[in-house]
């Protein structure tokens, strides 16, 4: 048992239930003896004088809940040996502030599984090992080991007393400083600021907390965080300050470092190509001083090849290339070191100090290798990897802009073909139908062709001016109107060669759609259907219901042998004229709609035209 003599420590607990055995059974292993009685009233009637310590529980995880304050207090007026509240779970801090108040020695919420510590404090609370060193020791051990710098000063800012930390630069020892002022240690400048800084803590009572301060030493800027408060006599009276200060200058010149590859990230987010970024890269590295030497490898879809960047400093690609393919191909940091036998490896666990390179991936980029001059720290490491996810993501960047970059040359080129075809179009079609027009014109008005000759050059003209529409604004879908579906076929029909073929409508209805769009393709529908008749058929267009059209021979049937409707499919227009695919496929897809067809003997014999939206 680790006690401070030799002699077993008997402990009596007033719980005589379960809920203490874990830790009895610890302080058993550990030689203590333990007994027990119902609870703390019985140790009024109970022989305590051999025990050296009274264990009472408190519980507050069952119900009802066991008070071990109240607990304490009966103990206490009951034994002469010390008391110790053990407590089951966390009830707070309040619970442990109470029982040292009613009498217990110490209020243990040490679990079990800490064994060594449980054993120790009941042993402390046993044999009067609770008690402390003096304040006084205990103040000095403070000042003597705190690794920060401490002091008090009196009203004419005189230190009183300092710690270790506060002497050390100065290479004195803590007595030797006591009762110099800040003029005997520093700059008169820093001298003369820090005594007005002190001045008016004292004389506007006002705490100056965690203020960062700089001050200039050989020559090297330097910073700390100070804080500083006034201290006070019995009466309230201002008596100098309490303070410390804390050198911040390693976090500052981080911050500062970090900064800086905030501000050259901006130029690699700002880079167009990936040789500029690569040359930012090694400027970066050679501008940050913490930063090794850094090269950058990309892959050009077989190898890997180290950028050009005009850089002298050392090949690290040529040395550890395999760690470069590594970190390429796995994506995982490759942190390299040597070993005893003069081998290389990789490490994830190794002193940072020991790194001798690093290569971190880049995606699918390439990777970023880094030497260092020195020896790394944690710090350095981070910074590399914020540097080669910057470099990533500036790299993902400049290939989406040179895509697209790309692809505007490519739309600019489309549009120039384009609009030297509609300049064609404008000129080596309509000038002939100009021409025809005007031939047309000194022909015999009274002549039946006249009309169907003007009908025809007409609507070719209006189809050179939708194409031309189309080519120079790529529009397809237009305004939606009512429109009158037994109209609309008849201006269709009339705008194809019939011959004697006969148009009948079946109550076709009404539909909302794109006026001229739905009639280039029943033009087209009526066509084909026309086309490929060698009577004089009869046309019939009708209505399949809501939202539906069909176009069919009414004299030729669309049922199979046994007189079944025979089902309609997509439609096949391969053998249609280019125009005519265009039209019927094209126009269909922007509506929405859906054409399909029934087919007998291979000639098309009814469309079916659904997706429309009735009226």
């Amino acid at each position: 048992m680790d006690t401070n003599d030799s002699r077993q420590v008997r402990v009596l607990s007033t719980d005589a239930g379960e809920r203490l055995d874990a830790v009895w059974a610890v302080l058993t292993e550990r030689g203590f003896d333990v007994d027990h009685v119902e609870s703390p009233a019985a140790l009024g009637r109970a022989d305590t004088d051999a025990y050296d310590l009274v264990v009472v529980a408190h519980d507050e995880t069952t119900t009802p809940e066991l008070d071990g304050v109240a607990g304490v207090e009966t103990a206490v007026a009951a034994v002469d040996c010390p008391v110790v509240l053990y407590a089951v779970g966390f009830p707070g801090a309040d619970v442990a502030v109470d029982a040292l108040a009613a009498g217990a020695t110490d209020a243990v919420y040490v679990p079990p599984e800490r064994a060594s510590l449980l054993a120790r404090r009941f042993d402390c609370a046993a044999t009067d090992g609770t008690s402390f060193d003096s304040p006084e020791a205990l103040l000095n051990d403070f000042f003597e080991h705190y690794p920060e710098d401490v002091f008090v000063k009196d009203d004419s800012s005189r230190i009183a007393i300092g710690s270790h930390e506060t002497t050390r630069p100065q290479g004195y020892d803590r007595d030797q400083l006591v009762g110099l002022t800040d003029y005997e240690l520093f700059h008169p400048d820093l001298a003369d600021a820090l005594y007005e800084q002190e001045r008016r803590i004292r004389e506007e009572d006002d705490p100056q907390v965690n203020v960062v301060e700089h001050y200039v030493e050989d020559g090297e800027d330097c910073w700390v965080s100070s804080t500083k408060v006034p201290r006070y006599d019995e009466d309230g009276a201002v008596t100098g300050i309490v303070g410390g200060t804390r050198d911040v200058t390693e976090l500052r010149r981080r911050e500062e470092l970090v900064a800086s590859l905030n501000e050259w990230s901006r130029d690699l987010m700002r880079a167009e190509t990936a040789a500029d970024i690569c040359r930012l890269t090694a400027a970066i590295a050679a501008d940050i001083d913490t930063l090794p030497s850094a090269q950058v490898v990309l892959d050009d879809g077989t190898r890997l090849t180290p950028a050009d960047v005009d850089d002298d400093g050392p090949a690290l690609f040529e040395t550890h290339e395999r760690w470069f393919w590594r970190a390429f191909e796995t994506g995982d940091p490759q942190y390299v070191t040597t070993g005893p036998d003069g081998r290389t490896t990789r490490t994830d666990g190794a002193d940072p100090t020991e790194i001798e390179a690093v290569v971190l991936p880049l995606g699918d980029h390439g990777a970023l290798g880094l030497s260092p001059g020195d020896t790394l720290d944690e710090f350095t490491l981070d910074l590399a990897n914020v540097l080669a996810a910057t470099v990533e993501a500036s790299l993902d960047r400049a290939e989406r802009e040179q895509e697209l970059r790309e692809h505007e040359r490519e739309l600019e080129t489309q549009n120039e073909r384009l609009e030297a075809f509609t300049t064609m179009v404008s000129h080596d079609l309509r000038n002939p139908l100009q021409v025809a027009l005007g031939a047309t014109d000194l022909l015999d008005e009274e002549s039946e062709h006249v009309d169907r000759i003007y009908t025809a050059l007409d609507q070719m003209d209006r189809l050179v001016d939708e194409l031309l529409t189309l080519a120079r604004r790529g529009e397809i879908v237009g305004d939606r109107v009512a429109v009158d579906v037994a109209t609309l076929a008849g201006a269709a029909w009339s705008a194809v060669d019939t011959g004697e073929a006969t148009l009948t409508l079946d109550d076709p209805g009404t539909v909302v759609a794109d006026r001229d769009r739905l009639r280039e393709l029943f033009e087209n529908l009526l066509w084909v259907l026309l086309e490929r008749s060698a009577a004089d058929p009869t046309v019939r267009v009708g209505s399949l219901g809501t939202g539906g059209l069909y176009i069919e021979h009414a004299d030729r049937t669309a049922t199979d042998g046994d007189g079944d409707p025979l089902a309609a499919s997509p439609l096949d227009t391969e053998d249609w004229t280019q125009y005519g695919q265009y039209i019927v496929s094209t126009i269909a897809e922007a509506y929405g709609w859906d054409v399909t067809a029934v087919d007998t003997g291979g000639d098309h014999v009814r469309f079916e035209i659904t997706g429309l939206e009735g009226r």
